[in-house]
């Protein structure tokens, strides 16, 4: 069951453990890593030279609220937060998640202009937005397309937080 009908149905968040796990495989698989408790953190300890290169190469810029990721000629993630210190406090951890995957894709390097940006954050917007409970303090909402394409957005007082859209595999 999806993250979002597994919210709606039960109230409140799960996840497919056999769905991670098997995702944790194939792309262990596929970097050519192994594990024998399956961790992915296995891998990121294979590959932590390769994320800390990444890491060295983009960083946060100042001021900065968000990121837009692509890998190849695909954009498929951006995240938007309320200030530059929310960003900043999370721009090693968040791009670091997508190192294993620019990785695992070996794509050669493509640009990818603003309007591929513009087109997933349209997306978003017109997609069913449903609230959600938060796991902390908030309000949280969620949306996904037919597409693939999940979005989530946090508030607290009103106010956005963070906001994410994110291309599923």
């Amino acid at each position: 069951m999806h993250p979002l009908a597994t919210l709606h149905k039960l109230g409140r968040h799960t996840s497919d453990q056999g769905k991670v796990w098997a995702e944790v495989a194939r792309q262990q698989e596929a970097l050519g890593t192994s594990s024998g408790t399956s961790a992915m953190s296995d891998t990121f300890d294979a590959y932590k030279d390769r994320v800390a290169e990444f890491q060295d190469r983009v960083r946060y810029v100042d001021g900065a609220r968000g990121v837009a990721v692509a890998i190849g000629n695909k954009v498929v993630a951006v995240d938007l937060f309320d200030k530059p210190s929310t960003c900043g406090k999370v721009w090693n951890r968040l791009l670091s998640g997508f190192v294993l995957d620019a990785l695992e894709a070996k794509s050669n390097e493509t640009q990818v202009g603003a309007g591929e940006v513009e087109k997933m954050l349209a997306t978003a917007s017109g997609m069913a937005w449903d609230k959600a409970e938060a796991v902390g303090e908030g309000e949280e909402y969620r949306a996904e397309s037919g597409a693939g394409v999940h979005a989530s957005a946090l508030t607290f007082r009103e106010a956005p937080v963070h906001f994410s859209v994110v291309v599923a595999g």
